[in-house]
């Protein structure tokens, strides 16, 4: 990975975790430091833009920061693996950069949160716990899809200009 990459990266995964950790609804299950965020929608974004494993690595450290902060450590390990999972793929089907493509990888993305979080769920607290969390990680995929795809313009614009495919305009 060059200097250019690896600073994206970065930069990447610390908007993943600032909108993250700012933009949260706290909901009440059992688990202390519960919440929806909309983080996944930056996620959608960065796969767009940056593709690859730069997303991959900026979607896992981006949302594993925001859940320690959170005080959720024990989310901390499948969160890494899950939003790192929901990264990557969502890079591979943006490949082609076409809305209808970016749609089906908010779709992907979204349903690789949910399984993978009920997955945990289940095997970590049980089948009442998993059942009662899907709905609110559902909720948290719809939202997060909604936004990305209000967003796909500003992305695609972002993309141009860090693929150096775009003019760049003098302010």
């Amino acid at each position: 990975m060059n200097t250019k990459k690896i600073a994206i990266t970065a930069v990447s995964a610390a908007l993943i975790f600032v909108i993250t950790w700012m933009i949260r609804i706290p909901i009440p299950l059992p688990i202390a430091g519960a919440y929806v965020n909309v983080g996944d929608s930056v996620i959608y974004g960065t796969a767009l833009i940056i593709g690859g494993l730069p997303a991959a690595l900026a979607a896992a450290v981006g949302s594993i920061l925001a859940d320690m902060m959170a005080g959720v450590w024990v989310y901390a390990l499948p969160t890494f693996i899950i939003k790192g999972l929901m990264g990557l793929v969502c890079a591979k089907i943006c490949v082609e950069p076409k809305f209808s493509r970016f749609a089906l990888a908010c779709l992907v993305g979204g349903a690789i949160m949910v399984s993978g979080y009920a997955i945990f769920e289940f095997f970590a607290f049980g089948k009442a716990y998993m059942l009662t969390s899907i709905g609110f990680n559902c909720l948290q995929w719809a939202g997060s899809l909604m936004i990305a795809l209000a967003l796909y313009k500003a992305f695609m614009r972002v993309r141009k200009i860090y693929r150096g495919e775009g003019k760049k305009e003098e302010a």
